[in-house]
């Protein structure tokens, strides 16, 4: 039973995830939109959009943070195989829990550091300095993406789907 729920709860992470990376393929889109029409207003009203450069920045630490739950979904991070090669699939096994509690670190450690910096920018409303945009809603990203990132390694960890690519792992459920 807690497997059929980790695998329908992985489904419903992956769909998350895909709606992610369309997001962060959207932002990239739009962070090309923004800068051809700053170079074309430079070139013919000889001012660009002043706001261009923070915008374009904050777009791509979005894109960079929606596509992480894909990347970790599709288990395209990069890894060093040596070691497990010569492993047994048992060994394979307890080293790939090993790399999902090193991760699950990881996330856990960027959430406590991140979150006081979201509810500080929240409770401050801070904004950027040449468009007066609201960074709270930005930063939101961050933690949010990584939480996603440490479900899915949780729930690939316990349905034993860690090492298969997501159309694989969906395949088989």
């Amino acid at each position: 039973m807690i497997l059929a729920l980790a695998t329908r709860l992985e489904y419903a992470l992956v769909r998350v995830s895909r709606l992610c990376a369309a997001l962060a393929a959207s932002s990239l889109f739009l962070i090309v939109g923004i800068i051809v029409v700053s170079v074309v207003m430079r070139r013919l009203a000889g001012s660009p959009l002043y706001y261009t450069e923070e915008l374009v920045g904050l777009l791509l630490s979005t894109s960079l943070f929606l596509a992480l739950p894909m990347v970790t979904a599709q288990s395209s991070h990069v890894r060093v195989t040596f070691l497990a090669n010569f492993l047994s699939a048992r060994g394979r096994r307890a080293l790939s829990v090993f790399a999902a509690l090193v991760m699950l670190a990881f996330c856990g450690w960027f959430l406590l550091d991140a979150i006081p910096w979201l509810e500080f920018a929240f409770r401050r409303n801070i904004k950027s300095e040449a468009a007066s945009l609201r960074l709270g809603p930005w930063m939101a990203v961050l933690p949010l993406s990584v939480a996603l990132c440490a479900l899915l390694v949780l729930v690939r960890t316990i349905t034993g789907s860690d090492n298969k690519p997501v159309d694989q792992a969906l395949d088989a459920a």
